[in-house]
């Protein structure tokens, strides 16, 4: 039987300890670990936060902007009242006084009232938005 030596058993030891004494460590802390980011840094971080913070509100919460935030210029629209449906299109919206004008195929253009569901003379609007939902809104004659 052979021998080994002291030099070889300590390398074998050492071999077997290395990688767990170089492990992954956790992240720096800036400020603690001894890590320090520049001013530049900080800033070109910043940047990068408020560009990536608005993107994601506007993708996440279109319903903040109001409720006709979806409907567009050219939109085709289904109305419905009563037992009559009528197609049409949105040649207008004003998100401000909650107004749209609709376009029918006969050129005739009639302006509607964003109205709740218990509205008297009150029509359904159905469209599609960009993400391919089906919208139902309710909306009555502007007088």
């Amino acid at each position: 039987m052979r021998i080994l030596s002291p030099f070889s058993i300590i390398t074998v030891v050492l071999l077997g300890t290395s990688p767990q004494a170089f492990a992954q460590r956790a992240p720096a802390i800036p400020g603690v670990t001894g890590t320090m980011v520049t001013p530049e840094t900080a800033k070109q971080e910043k940047k990068a936060e408020d560009k990536a913070a608005v993107a994601i509100k506007d993708a996440v919460t279109p319903a903040d902007k109001g409720p006709l935030s979806d409907l567009k210029p050219g939109t085709t629209v289904v109305i419905r009242y009563g037992t009559d449906v009528t197609e049409g299109t949105v040649s207008d919206v004003s998100r401000s006084t909650s107004v749209i004008t609709v376009r029918y195929a006969n050129k005739k253009t009639e302006k509607l009232v964003l109205a709740d569901k218990a509205s008297a003379d009150a029509r359904i609007v159905e469209y599609t938005d960009d993400l391919r939902n089906k919208v139902t809104r309710y909306f009555r004659p502007k007088a």
